[in-house]
């Protein structure tokens, strides 16, 4: 399963982040969600910090991030999930009907 930041953030934030765990095992994310997601004083860090220790969030990088204007996370999210022809999970509007357009 690969996924853009918001819903690992929104989730840590009412610490239900082990939802993703017990659902999927692992998760996978490029670098750029990375940076998103362990920005300093950003509500959550405290339990996305703890899954990175713990090893259930890897880090993945597509080997290329497509065109598709978008921001820097949601665009090699949706790269790595299509090139892997895995499961992503997303929240945004536009970055859901892009994905499901590929």
């Amino acid at each position: 399963m690969i996924s853009n930041t918001s819903p690992i953030i929104f989730l840590s934030k009412i610490n239900k982040l082990d939802l993703l765990k017990r659902l999927f095992r692992e998760i996978s994310i490029p670098s750029q969600v990375k940076e998103e997601l362990l920005i300093v004083g950003k509500p959550g860090l405290i339990g996305i910090q703890e899954a990175f220790k713990d090893g259930w969030i890897a880090v993945l990088e597509p080997k290329e991030n497509l065109p598709l204007g978008l921001g820097k996370g949601e665009t090699a999210a949706i790269s790595l999930a299509k090139e892997r022809k895995e499961a992503l999970i997303v929240d945004d509007a536009v970055s859901v009907k892009v994905a499901q357009s590929l």
